[in-house]
């Protein structure tokens, strides 16, 4: 036997219950964007600019990687650190992209975006990169994943 069969049908309304649950489940999920919000501010290899993309201004997120030497390679959509570092052969594993916009600039000098291939860097930024760019890196990223990946 349940509950409701003790105490009759208008003891238990479950609009009650589903109006109270999912409030607090928009309250949960307000709080944790809050925090991602507050996280990635506090980042500083984290910034963000506005783009135009069919007529409507989009926000476009990016990590960075530090220019430094020795610093790990950071992924600049996810923002997860890659094992290869900065300054190292193995940078040719990855499209790099040198960002010197002067208002994305940092104290650090233009920031350094590192993705996995270009045709993600071009969904990423909304974008088109010439062929002639794609197939060079394309034969260095070959080279490089002969010598680092066995």
């Amino acid at each position: 036997m349940y509950a409701e069969d003790y105490m009759g049908e208008d003891a238990y309304s479950s609009s009650d219950v589903t109006s109270e649950y999912s409030s607090s489940v928009n309250t949960v999920i307000r709080e944790q964007r809050k925090v991602l919000k507050m996280y990635k501010k506090s980042d500083p290899d984290y910034y963000t600019y506005k783009h135009i993309i069919d007529g409507k201004l989009k926000k476009v997120e990016l990590y960075s990687t530090p220019s430094g030497r020795n610093a790990f390679i950071r992924h600049a959509i996810s923002g997860a650190k890659c094992p290869h570092r900065t300054g190292c052969r193995e940078e040719d594993l990855y499209f790099k992209v040198c960002d010197t916009v002067e208002q994305c600039n940092y104290e650090y000098g233009p920031r350094h975006l590192f993705y996995y291939n270009p045709e993600e860097y071009e969904r990423h930024n909304n974008i088109v990169i010439s062929t002639s760019i794609k197939e060079d890196w394309q034969v260095k990223n070959m080279l490089a994943n002969r010598l680092y990946n066995r």
